[in-house]
């Protein structure tokens, strides 16, 4: 597999199945299943990705063109019963998933 940016040969732990993920050794894994907005890539069901293997050096050159999101709550009903909200030690709201 290959940096989607630069091009660098990747190393992964070996698999002949692109449907399972892998570690890749310095670098990330993205996988999309698709966006409304997209003009290339939007099917109808989630039975088709795209996959992009980025390296590390990558990733830190273009360090300022990076969002980081931490913690992302969802909408929350009424009904909702299958998480659960708490803060951490520092104030911030974590949660966790509980059988139901």
């Amino acid at each position: 597999m290959h940096c989607f940016c630069c091009d660098r040969v990747m190393e992964t732990e070996s698999t002949d199945n692109p449907i399972i993920i892998h570690p890749v050794y310095d670098g990330l894994i993205f996988r999309a299943t698709g966006n409304f907005g997209s003009t290339i890539f939007d099917p109808i069901t989630e039975e088709e990705i795209l996959q992009v293997i980025i390296c590390d050096d990558c990733v830190k050159r273009n360090a300022k063109r990076v969002t980081h999101i931490y913690n992302i709550v969802r909408d929350i009903t009424a009904d909702d019963k299958s998480l659960e909200f708490m803060e951490d030690e520092d104030g911030r709201t974590i949660r966790k998933r509980i059988d139901c």
